[in-house]
């Protein structure tokens, strides 16, 4: 076999890859944005066409974990080193802060400023006895085996989505054999592969254009 038909081989295969990626990134980029929530508590969805699938796939139910027993006094106890001036008495996983305490109102607007400084994601839940800590944790509904490759994950959709940009015209051009097969795996690393790499740069230039 000659060199340059080798090559220009190697060219077309690549640029199919290239072709597959755009394919894919498209659909993705027709599912992107975000649900904004209107004064009147309505959300306002995105208007991108694909948007509606992508937002029932990643549907979450939000729970909160509150913070017991070894997480609980491993918080309290950087809590102290940051706060040291503060009286932090603990009991049954809370901090004791009485609706009377004197010092209810300068603890709570000083661990509303230290928290972000240990974890941004801690909230807290203050009672009329003291101060609870917990964070949200989401869980999605739907399967991630579903969800990534169909709409969410623009590197795992490669596997989904080359269903239309490979192994459909692939076999009905060339029948189904071992080395269409082989083939198609391969194809599936290198989509995957030219995803990230696209949608890495992509996601990195709007957001040097957002800022400004």
């Amino acid at each position: 076999m000659e060199t340059s038909v080798i090559f220009f081989g190697i060219m077309a295969a690549l640029g199919y890859v290239i072709l597959q990626s755009l394919f894919i990134l498209g659909v993705r980029i027709a599912a992107k944005g975000a649900v904004e929530k209107l004064p009147n508590g309505r959300d306002k969805d995105s208007e991108m066409i694909l948007f509606p699938l992508f937002k029932y796939l990643t549907r979450t139910d939000r729970t909160k974990i509150y913070y017991s027993n070894e997480q609980f006094a491993l918080l309290i106890q950087k809590l102290r080193v940051l706060m040291p001036e503060s009286p932090l008495l603990t009991e049954e996983n809370s901090i004791l802060l009485p609706l009377g305490d004197a010092s209810r109102v300068p603890v709570l607007k000083e661990l509303n400023n230290i928290l972000p400084k240990i974890d941004g994601k801690i909230q807290v839940e203050v009672n009329d006895n003291g101060v609870r800590f917990f964070k949200i944790d989401e869980v999605f509904k739907v399967n991630k085996y579903l969800r990534k490759p169909v709409i969410q994950c623009p590197i795992c959709m490669a596997s989904y989505w080359s269903v239309f940009s490979y192994w459909i015209p692939i076999i009905y051009f060339y029948g189904f054999s071992f080395w269409v097969v082989y083939a198609g795996v391969i194809n599936i690393g290198a989509v995957a592969s030219m995803n990230w790499l696209l949608w890495m740069r992509g996601s990195a230039y709007e957001s040097q254009i957002m800022k400004g």
